[in-house]
């Protein structure tokens, strides 16, 4: 047998370390460690850093099935969220990160990827293991949700269309307004044949959709052909694909409103590669602001979603129930704003 496999099995490294083995180490009372732990502002800085330093070296895993029978809960924070892969979600869980960073509470993820049955299922198996809390950053549907959030033991915060059932707890914006007023300012800027691209994946994106509608008939100006939709392992891939299909189908198309971005960028794309004008022969409005729209050539318009806040403040939220403490608010609206550049006149 090798020492390095002899060490692993008879020494103290990893999860063979013990809460009072820390204790020892650092002359310290358990509790103390265990309290450290738990809440680090309760003890000094330099005692804090000891103890840190000393729970590194001796490589001291908590047990957190022990801490959830112990205590209310086992420390963590599930988050249930539908795009996880997807480039606008990092900015939501930057926030969110952040907001519980140097507290007691640590964060854990579940991807639906926009399954609505299997939401329910996720949620029931993290409140299973006894959390500090749950985040719902954008269900399909809380048909089967609200009996579980009802029964729930600890605090569930959400993320939301605000057009959803939840009414403590959220932070969100009004997607159907998200999709109407890119559609007006389009308009405004002089664009008659204004397309729609992209499936409605999600209660959100077809609240987009619906205010984008509303707007065009509003106008006397829609037409079920300017909108569509599809499936594609590249989502900038996509808005290429999606682009083409729309000149057979409309070919006096003179602006795009894209669900995302990356489809966006796919339009632009497909644009130069024919030999079209943007934005002087078709306009292009994205959606979600996201870190490259502004350096492309040209700059692309795009409905800017204050993603970290949105987070940040959600994380706010849950942090406060977990502790008691009372809340600053039930329920925030976080808005958008539209951004113009140079794919839009």
């Amino acid at each position: 047998m090798s020492r390095a496999v002899e060490q692993g099995r008879n020494g103290k490294r990893g999860a063979h370390v013990t809460l009072s083995d820390v204790a020892k180490k650092v002359g310290v009372s358990p509790i103390t460690i265990s309290r450290a732990l738990r809440n680090p502002e309760i003890v000094s800085e330099d005692l804090r850093e000891v103890i840190l330093r000393t729970v590194d070296e001796m490589g001291y895993i908590p047990n957190l099935a022990a801490r959830a029978l112990a205590g209310r809960h086992n420390g963590i924070v599930g988050v249930l969220t539908p795009a996880l892969h997807q480039y606008g979600f990092t900015g939501l869980m930057v926030g969110i990160e952040d907001r519980f960073r140097h507290t007691e509470l640590t964060v854990q993820y579940s991807n639906t990827l926009n399954h609505g049955e299997g939401e329910a299922g996720l949620l029931k198996s993290f409140l299973t293991q006894k959390p500090a809390g749950v985040i719902i950053a954008g269900a399909e549907s809380y048909r089967d949700l609200l009996p579980l959030i009802e029964r729930a033991a600890c605090p569930i915060a959400h993320i939301t269309d605000l057009s959803q059932e939840p009414q403590t707890l959220v932070v969100g914006l009004d997607h159907f307004t998200a999709g109407a007023e890119p559609t007006r300012f389009l308009l405004s800027r002089g664009y008659n044949r204004i397309a729609f691209i992209g499936r409605g994946a999600d209660v959100r994106s077809r609240r987009r959709i619906e205010g984008y509608e509303t707007v065009m008939r509003e106008a006397g100006r829609f037409d079920p052909d300017l909108i569509l939709g599809g499936e594609a392992a590249s989502r900038t891939g996509l808005g290429r694909e999606l682009f083409s299909r729309l000149l057979q189908r409309v070919p006096d198309v003179d602006a795009v409103f894209a669900q995302s971005d990356e489809m966006a960028l796919g339009v632009l794309i497909e644009c130069k590669a024919r030999g079209i004008r943007v934005p002087e022969d078709l306009g292009i409005c994205g959606f979600n602001d996201l870190e490259f729209s502004p350096f492309i050539e040209p700059s692309l318009t795009s409905v800017h979603i204050p993603r970290y806040d949105i987070g940040y403040r959600v994380a706010d939220m849950l942090l406060r129930a977990v502790r008691d403490e009372p809340p600053r608010e039930d329920k925030a609206d976080l808005g958008f704003t539209i951004i113009p550049r140079g794919s839009t006149r």
